[in-house]
């Protein structure tokens, strides 16, 4: 119960107006061949056009992995409303025998952004964290994005809430640090581990973590765009 006060607390203190646009629909999948799967979606564009997605890509789980395979597929859509209305256009987990062979549906989710960041895909921290100040922790790294951007490096925090997310997301939010390459992204932690000033934002957002449950390395791309 006191778990459940403390969510809805967080819920009406965060400024939602202050929110960005837009989410995610994600499909959390088990692929047998990840680079087959992601070929055929490529190829086969019709379920993202059925569901009016604006764009829609791929993450594959690099390094932290809970089982071979571990990848999601993400929708982006304008709003929480056209991200909803899709799982009435489109049901992944009753699909045809094309997708049913190359991959198995582990879950999926809805997340709702809560903090500016720019939609370019690359290599992706994830950490899923349980989060005691919203507003604090938001406000916190997006001091430290800035922070390690003026230090000369090229990195986007996307801070992210699920709805209806199940036993696997409810609770925990997903923090993404992201870069345009592995190497970029092991700059970065080259950087903080020798001591570079920006350091002292990143410790001092985590007074606002109560939990790290995950933490994970992937690698994201776009592979599909509406016209």
């Amino acid at each position: 119960m006191n778990n459940l006060k403390i969510f809805f607390v967080l819920i009406f203190t965060f400024n939602m107006s202050a929110a960005p646009e837009g989410a995610f629909n994600t499909l959390m999948v088990k692929a047998k061949d990840v680079n087959a799967y992601v070929d055929y979606m490529k190829s086969n564009t019709g379920p993202f056009e059925a569901i009016g997605a604006d764009m829609a890509g791929v993450c594959v789980t690099r390094s932290g992995n809970d089982y071979k395979g571990q990848m999601f597929v993400w929708n982006a859509f304008p709003s929480v409303e056209k991200a909803l209305a899709a799982s009435d256009l489109y049901d992944p987990m009753n699909t045809s025998d094309d997708f049913n062979k190359l991959r198995k549906v582990m879950y999926s989710a809805t997340f709702k952004p809560v903090k500016d960041f720019d939609l370019k895909p690359g290599s992706e921290r994830l950490w899923r964290l349980k989060i005691n100040n919203l507003p604090a922790y938001v406000k916190k790294v997006t001091q430290l994005e800035k922070a390690i951007n003026d230090a000369g490096h090229e990195m986007r925090i996307g801070v992210f809430t699920p709805i209806a997310g199940g036993k696997e997301e409810t609770g925990m939010y997903h923090v993404r640090a992201i870069s345009n390459s592995a190497a970029e992204s092991g700059a970065v932690l080259d950087d903080y581990y020798a001591g570079a000033a920006w350091g002292r934002i990143w410790q001092e957002s985590l007074k606002y973590v109560d939990e790290v449950v995950t933490d994970t390395m992937e690698k994201c791309e776009i592979i599909y765009t509406a016209n």
